[in-house]
């Protein structure tokens, strides 16, 4: 385990396809592949980092609909109050085993935040972004609690 993340949640989070789907042209990122669509997004909104972040299904323990539209509602409350811009996404399971998971490509956030807001929300992990736009999968550390 990595960071008490099972291997078999890691391989499925970097088969995952991280698809933007806010954008006029929507696009996938994939972890460890170049993406000419997020450079660009990156050059138009004046950033150079993002991250791809849900609050769905904390710890990849799968919670009812009601709960996570809550909790997604809630990250994106304090993501407004950060003053950060987002783009809507869906985490995609390339293999339809699982349901996609709402999410929002976060632009111009810092890695630090990043992964803070990740644990806050009891992610196991988060995409992070930067300059070379190559999506990288962060680990967080599994003792820290979702948000209630």
């Amino acid at each position: 385990m990595t960071d008490g993340v099972e291997e078999r949640l890691l391989a499925a989070y970097s088969r995952t396809h991280f698809r933007v789907t806010g954008v006029a042209a929507p696009f996938d990122l994939q972890i460890g592949r170049y993406s000419e669509e997020l450079a660009s997004l990156h050059a138009v909104s004046s950033v150079s980092t993002s991250s791809f972040i849900t609050a769905w299904n904390p710890r990849s323990v799968k919670q009812d609909a009601r709960w996570n539209q809550e909790a997604q509602a809630r990250l994106e409350t304090e993501l407004r109050a950060l003053g950060v811009s987002m783009v809507a996404g869906i985490g995609e399971d390339p293999c339809g085993q699982w349901e996609g998971e709402p999410s929002v490509l976060v632009l111009g956030i810092s890695r630090l935040e990043a992964e803070r807001i990740g644990r806050s929300y009891g992610q196991n992990a988060v995409v992070w972004c930067g300059k070379d736009a190559v999506p990288e999968l962060l680990v967080l550390s599994a003792t820290s609690g979702a948000t209630e």
